[in-house]
């Protein structure tokens, strides 16, 4: 197993500059999975990793190897394509081999890799077809034995289901996790789907701008977000956030007026003091109680067991949700007693960093 660093990585396209001085590390072994909005940088470090493009700054080092300025076919690494890059005219045991073929494998041993791999996957029977006779699926898995054979110290995935229906989905994504608990090498993945982040992951890096908001465990990250952004961008649905100002110790006042307890923080903060409050949607408690609030049910979305209940502002920011139980008593137009938590509040500050709480120290 091999360990990845970046260090400094630094990558223009013209007058862009998309990855600025990023460093990460992966352990051996490790699955990490690269997650981010559209044009954050995801796919351009992946590239760089794999040799398809050269940074300007920066190293890359794979298994203590310094491979910045290696050709791809010299890094030890396998890349899995979004769009699979399968050979046409090529049946599968052939597209599986091709690379240890124009290395001059002997066929033996080609055939020996590709049938592991192939059993591995569980595609034998469909060696000797061609990829137009494969469903989008199996079209994966071959793309994904074509790596295996190769023996990487290195996977590198980039958004792999992306062209897959959604049931298909959740089935690859538990056949990426067998993969991963069969092979246990080095993985970077990169997603825009952050229940692919949160499912995969060993640990998940955040991309933002070509620069790393936070990387740690998918439940780190999704309990205790370093920033709004992290809190916004990890949770479906997103986490809610509420414009609020500290008024005096222990708690603090909404826009419309209502005043809510706040947990207690590391650093003491003074009245006055502005704040974003978040809390994500399964953790706004509703019925009577100490200090709730009543808000008029804008929309109710009806998922069977669970019901997702979109609320008024309270004040003029943006409407709650709350991931709820769904009983049928939840009706749209009506008005339903919120309360929030203080033992689930999310507080940042106006630099959008989030405060850390006394129980976290």
């Amino acid at each position: 197993m091999a360990a990845l660093s970046i260090d400094g990585a630094t990558k223009h396209f013209g007058a862009t500059e998309v990855l600025k001085n990023l460093s990460v590390e992966v352990a051996p072994g490790e699955f990490a999975v690269i997650v981010g909005p559209s044009g954050c940088g995801k796919s351009t470090l992946l590239r760089c990793v794999a040799g398809l493009e050269q940074l300007d700054s920066g190293r890359i080092h794979i298994a203590d190897r310094d491979v910045t300025h290696l050709a791809p076919s010299e890094r030890g690494v396998a890349m899995v394509f979004q769009s699979y890059a399968l050979y046409p005219h090529l049946r599968v045991r052939e597209n599986m081999g091709f690379a240890l073929r124009i290395a001059k494998m002997d066929k033996a041993r080609i055939d020996e890799a590709v049938n592991r791999a192939a059993a591995i996957l569980g595609i034998e029977p469909l060696l000797d077809r061609k990829p137009a006779a494969l469903s989008g699926g199996q079209r994966q898995r071959v793309a994904i034995g074509r790596a295996i054979v190769r023996q990487p110290q290195l996977f590198l995935f980039d958004e792999p289901l992306s062209n897959l229906d959604a049931d298909l989905r959740v089935r690859m994504r538990r056949e990426f996790a067998e993969l991963h608990r069969t092979l246990r090498t080095t993985t970077l993945y990169v997603t825009h789907d952050q229940v692919e982040a949160m499912t995969l992951a060993d640990r998940i890096i955040i991309l933002r701008d070509g620069r790393i908001e936070q990387v740690g465990a998918p439940r780190d990250l999704y309990a205790r977000p370093a920033n709004r952004f992290v809190a916004g961008f990890l949770g479906t649905p997103r986490m809610n956030f509420l414009a609020a100002t500290v008024s005096d110790a222990g708690r603090a006042t909404l826009a419309n007026g209502h005043s809510i307890a706040l947990p207690a923080t590391a650093a003491p903060l003074a009245p006055g003091t502005p704040l974003t409050l978040g809390i994500r949607p399964e953790h706004l408690a509703l019925g009577e109680g100490a200090e709730a609030l009543s808000l008029k049910i804008t929309f109710v979305e009806r998922l069977g067991s669970a019901a997702i209940a979109h609320f008024e502002s309270p004040g003029d920011g943006e409407a709650l949700t709350c991931q709820t139980r769904d009983d049928g008593a939840l009706r749209e137009g009506a008005r339903a007693a919120v309360r929030f938590a203080p033992d689930h509040l999310h507080l940042f500050g106006s630099d959008g960093q989030r405060l850390a709480r006394k129980d976290e120290l």
